[in-house]
């Protein structure tokens, strides 16, 4: 591929396309698929995502900011748009023209959103969140004294349509999933009766991808299937294909004598003659500063490590188990390279957080280009 840029993201559109595949095999055909594109489609893009999704016949995507519905509204989605979070009555008013099923995060953010369907003058459809997992964040607990009255203060209200209830899991853990989920299918029962409805009247979700793709029972009426689509899920399932690299080059190379100190700080310190190259990518690129000193590259599809303190738009990484290696070179930092690769966990490793942090970010920092990579045989990593 060929491009100006020193620092650039490739997203695999035929990646997505196989993990889509690939989920739909193990959740069933019959388990309605919300495909995530909150965060521009983890950074992958919605205009490249929301194709594949259409094509594909998914009729419900997930979203958390109106921007993000609006995209999708424009480029001719018509299914149904689903707020995964508690929105602010601005945002829920702002976005009412595109048709968004908001999510209730409790009793008090139930009158937020009813003032916001008064302001719009019709009934809003909504998801009622509860806290059946622990996860503590925005769902209705029921343990609290005053949930049932709230559940009766909202059947009561006519601005409110539920449509699901829903919930979402703090731990990629399989007891944790197995136990949250009969709880909140329980939970989500009582509910219903609470609320005036028969069982079974609502749609239950809770499964996110580690949850559909590891415990069966959690997957209900509906799955909420984001990290799986780009092939970032810790689910023991084979054949996801990782659908994002972030690439750069080498801009120079040269040998500096053992002892020579490398980068800000004098962080690094090398104890052999070495050939360091400079790499066109920083901190300013989304590429975390705490992975200097910590990190691997791919240079020919050998890992070398990063040793400096990384700069605002370069990095150093020592290449003198690269005796190929020349000016001008890919360099992956994320993704694969021939039969090698930089995996999420690999990321996360090295800078202690987790690597959607980070992915999420490398497209709106730097030009995406959309590739169509064909299916390679599984790779080593670190």
């Amino acid at each position: 591929m060929s491009t100006t840029s020193p620092v650039w993201v490739e997203i695999d559109a035929g990646a997505i396309a196989h993990n889509l595949d690939v989920v739909r095999g193990e959740v069933g055909i019959t388990t309605r698929l919300c495909g995530v594109v909150k965060a521009d489609a983890y950074g992958h893009g919605i205009p490249v995502v929301l194709p594949i999704l259409m094509a594909a016949g998914v009729d419900t995507i997930g979203i958390t900011s109106n921007q993000e519905a609006e995209e999708a509204r424009r480029r001719g989605f018509s299914g149904r748009i689903i707020r995964l979070r508690a929105a602010l009555r601005e945002e829920i008013q702002e976005g009412g023209r595109l048709d968004i099923e908001e999510w209730v995060g409790g009793g008090d953010h139930a009158g937020v959103v009813i003032a916001a369907a008064r302001s719009l003058g019709r009934p809003l459809s909504v998801h009622l969140s509860l806290n059946s997992t622990g996860l503590s964040r925005d769902g209705m607990d029921w343990d609290e004294p005053q949930s049932q009255p709230h559940l009766r203060r909202i059947a009561a209200s006519p601005e409110l349509a539920i449509v699901g209830i829903c919930s979402h899991f703090p731990c990629e853990d399989a007891d944790d999933v197995r136990a949250g989920t009969l709880t909140f299918r329980n939970q989500a029962g009582a509910a219903e009766r609470v609320l005036g409805a028969p069982r079974g009247r609502f749609e239950k979700h809770c499964a996110t991808s580690y949850a559909a793709l590891t415990i069966p029972d959690s997957r209900m009426d509906m799955v909420r299937i984001g990290a799986a689509l780009y092939g970032d899920t810790s689910a023991a399932v084979p054949g996801l294909r990782p659908a994002m690299r972030l690439v750069s080059r080498i801009a120079a190379i040269n040998p500096y004598p053992a002892g020579s100190t490398v980068g800000y700080d004098r962080a690094a310190r090398i104890d052999r003659a070495s050939r360091l190259a400079v790499i066109t990518v920083g901190y300013a690129d989304g590429y975390p500063r705490t992975l200097g000193g910590r990190a691997h590259v791919l240079v020919h599809g050998t890992f070398a490590p990063v040793i400096d303190r990384l700069a605002m738009n370069s990095l150093v990484v020592d290449v003198t188990q690269v005796p190929s290696a020349q000016i001008g070179d890919e360099v992956v930092l994320y993704g694969r390279q021939g039969s090698a690769q930089i995996r999420s966990a690999d990321i996360e490793r090295a800078s202690g957080t987790i690597a959607a942090g980070s992915y999420t970010a490398w497209a709106r920092l730097n030009p995406r280009v959309v590739v169509d990579v064909a299916a390679s045989e599984a790779v080593p990593t670190l």
